[in-house]
């Protein structure tokens, strides 16, 4: 998928199933709202995710999927599936902007990330549109989030928490739609 329509599925719907379309035949745990499902991913089309055995999922209900066992071409090519940032108008200007665009300064920081169905330590590696990538902090899988279903981020250490230059600590003006 390149170029999307100005929609509600441009701010984080198009931009993972751009990267979700890398990860077919790849061992993936998918969370939603309701569920964490360990599974393969074996197809990515219109919008909708079809696995080996936990049936077939909207992408617009995934909030993370945490690939087990990421090699360097796997991390490599959803870094590189990721959207650039762009303003969004509507519903994504209040929710999923503000969060890309404050992560977006936060690339090789530790974060506490919260989202619609767990929390984990990571590093930020990437940031795309609608989309935030880090290895778990346990070592051994990566994460990839929907920014529209994180609801906190929380810097690890003390000293990064206190740091007035962070980009979340500066004050900047609200997105204009």
């Amino acid at each position: 998928m390149g170029v999307f329509d100005k929609s509600v599925c441009d701010c984080c719907v198009c931009p993972m199933q751009c990267v979700l379309e890398q990860l077919t035949g790849v061992d993936v745990a998918i969370d939603t709202p309701i569920s964490r499902d360990f599974t393969i991913i074996t197809s990515v089309e219109n919008f909708i995710v079809s696995t080996s055995d936990a049936g077939d999922i909207p992408i617009c209900q995934i909030t993370h999927v945490d690939i087990l066992d990421p090699t360097n071409t796997i991390i490599t090519n959803v870094l590189s599936a990721l959207k650039p940032i762009k303003n969004s108008k509507g519903k994504c200007a209040c929710c999923e902007d503000p969060m890309t665009n404050l992560l977006r300064f936060e690339i090789g920081s530790l974060f506490a990330i919260e989202f619609i169905g767990g929390i984990f330590g990571t590093e930020i590696l990437g940031v795309g549109e609608g989309i935030v990538v880090g290895p778990c902090s346990g070592g051994g899988s990566l994460d990839i989030y929907s920014t529209c279903s994180i609801t906190r981020v929380i810097p690890i250490n003390q000293q990064q928490f206190n740091d007035l230059s962070r980009a979340s600590r500066r004050t900047t003006s609200p997105p204009t739609t």
